[in-house]
């Protein structure tokens, strides 16, 4: 019989505390978080829940105050900045509620840009160049013939699946997600969740995403809902290998 699947990041007793003048808020309050290979995970809970602080800080664009992140058994955050910022390059993919697309830049430039920035850009990746595998990965959203359009050409929901291509150019293990559909009508972020699912049958990545929209619930094989920087609830459902 086959098990679970392996946890690929493990939050440990994360806390994050912010200073307003004198005082300290905090904003995550010992968060403890198993994150399975290839699940996709649904984080829930209302505004100013802790939900996308905790995100980043998985994610390594934010530091816990204390706490610690591992990912496939390394301590991420014993690491220096630039050995996190590599780990972020080579292993994880971003996508958030606001594209961040470069506006003078094509679809195709937008969506090669990790691999230029990153330590891929000389080399190739599963045998193609960063402009082959790019072109390949807006055929794979469904803008193949929109490459060479800019940001302002195209509609929101194609600006988002561009922001999905250039997450996925260097082959993440893991997709952070944060309110991917936020700026979407209905139709568009229909379109988007399917792309998710189909990216996560697929590829066997894993996604974790931060929404408060309680529709997209469902989206995910597990939910956690966070209330005042903690999770307050979460479904028992693990993912099986062979699950798609």
């Amino acid at each position: 019989m086959e098990g679970r699947k392996d946890v690929i990041i493990h939050a440990q007793d994360i806390t994050k505390d912010y200073r307003i003048g004198k005082s300290t808020l905090r904003v995550l309050n010992g968060v403890n978080l198993e994150i399975y290979k290839g699940e996709v995970l649904i984080i829930l809970g209302p505004s100013g829940a802790g939900k996308s602080t905790l995100l980043h800080i998985l994610g390594l664009l934010d530091t816990p105050t204390s706490g610690d992140v591992i990912y496939r058994g390394e301590n991420l955050s014993k690491l220096s900045s630039r050995q996190q910022a590599e780990r972020r390059n080579l292993h994880f993919g971003f996508v958030f509620q606001f594209y961040h697309l470069l506006p003078d830049f094509t679809a195709l430039e937008n969506v090669m840009m990790p691999r230029l920035i990153g330590q891929k850009a000389s080399s190739q990746l599963n045998g193609k160049t960063g402009r082959e595998k790019a072109i390949e990965i807006l055929d794979t959203v469904g803008l193949k013939e929109r490459t060479l359009h800019r940001p302002d050409q195209l509609s929101g929901g194609e600006r988002q699946r561009v922001a999905f291509a250039r997450a996925l150019v260097n082959d993440p293990d893991v997709l952070f997600c944060d309110e991917p559909t936020g700026n979407l009508d209905t139709k568009n972020a229909r379109e988007i969740q399917d792309l998710i699912l189909r990216l996560n049958a697929s590829n066997d990545q894993t996604f974790i995403i931060v929404t408060h929209d309680e529709n997209f619930a469902g989206l995910g094989k597990r939910q956690i809902r966070m209330v005042d920087g903690r999770i307050v609830g979460q479904s028992t459902t693990v993912p099986q290998k062979g699950e798609g």
